[in-house]
């Protein structure tokens, strides 16, 4: 797509579906592998302080030393639907689709189903109704069968906590329920979202996928802080090469397609690559209101001709309200402010 043109939000982005396999529905309240092994690092991440360090394949996912116990090899859909189940140790196949209250899925590795999608859903899916306080932390997220209907996690009330996510259409969607509260109440914190998987084919673009690491799409009650996201991305089994090299779309979408923003913290991240590495975009709406602070931004983006690049991007001046812009976002090189220009890293379609 060409930066700073509105992204088509993907039909039916909030359906489920059956696999080819029957779905496999959870009634028990904890399913867990033997005790993991841990191996010592010097300090586990989990008593590291968020935004204090680079998230990295060392500080995500599995942690090192855990031994996995395979579960659902089949690769039905997994549906929950009780309240407090929780996933640890385990070596999952099919996307999981969260229908319940206080699931926790941690300590695992999370492959996803093994048919194609037919529409936009999730390795984890919690576009429910039912879904509130999922926490999903400490995983490896990385489809075995990636699609360009395939996210990595999806939808409203979750926390998504130092997870390795690789391989996936979007690393993580959020959005608040369409028809339901405005609030998405959605924290992610200390990821490494990277690698992700283009498709020159896509039924919702006629240019391909628009791989975002992290696309919001309205709500309230979003914070981001403290990950490591790199757009980057390389071509799907099949399909034809990305005309914009390993640049993906955007590090961090910022867009009301869904309703609008409030209480939007983007803050401490570590990001670089794609077309930009954050788009601010007022979509439908008349305004947008966010706070973006503490970022360190990377020089990696898409070069659209003669050095223009885009860091920081935000399609109107006059619609957008950015707490913190140019006050306290870095290039993570040398440490310097950004600044509005061309080559000062923050830049505004008009």
């Amino acid at each position: 797509m060409a930066i700073g043109t509105k992204k088509v939000q993907r039909k039916n982005a909030r359906a489920t579906y059956a696999a080819g396999a029957a779905a496999v529905t959870i009634t028990a309240l904890a399913l867990s592998a033997a005790p993991a092994v841990q191996a010592a690092p010097a300090m586990a991440p989990a008593a590291l302080t968020v935004g204090s360090y680079k998230p990295s394949a060392s500080t995500t996912g599995v942690p090192a030393g855990t031994v996995l116990k395979p579960y659902n090899t089949s690769g039905a859909d997994l549906i929950i639907t009780t309240d407090g189940t929780v996933l640890n140790g385990l070596d999952i196949y099919g996307d999981i689709k969260v229908r319940a209250k206080n699931v926790v899925i941690k300590n695992s590795r999370l492959h996803g189903g093994k048919a194609i999608p037919k529409a936009n859903t999730g390795v984890v899916d919690a576009n429910s109704a039912a879904v509130v306080n999922l926490v999903v932390q400490d995983s490896t997220i990385v489809p075995d069968k990636p699609s360009y209907y395939r996210d990595g996690i999806v939808g409203h009330d979750y926390t998504a906590r130092r997870n390795h996510i690789q391989g996936t259409n979007d690393g993580l969607g959020i959005f608040n329920r369409p028809g339901g509260p405005v609030t998405a109440n959605v924290t992610a914190e200390a990821n490494y979202i990277h690698g992700l998987t283009y498709w020159s084919y896509d039924p919702a673009h006629s240019d391909g996928t628009h791989n975002d690491g992290i696309q919001v799409q309205g709500g309230q009650n979003i914070r981001i802080a403290g990950n490591n996201v790199v757009a980057n991305s390389t071509p799907g089994a099949g399909s034809a090469p990305s005309p914009r090299g390993t640049h993906a779309g955007t590090g961090i979408m910022l867009q009301q397609n869904v309703a609008k923003l409030a209480n939007v913290v983007v803050d401490m991240n570590w990001v670089d690559d794609g077309q930009s590495s954050i788009n601010i975009d007022n979509g439908k709406y008349s305004n947008i209101t966010v706070t973006l602070s503490n970022n360190k931004l990377g020089r990696n983006q898409f070069d659209f001709g003669s050095g223009s690049k885009y860091p920081v991007r935000v399609v109107s001046r006059a619609a957008s309200t950015v707490a913190g812009l140019t006050t306290s976002n870095h290039w993570a090189d040398t440490q310097g402010l950004l600044v509005e220009g061309k080559t000062g890293g923050i830049r505004y379609n008009y």
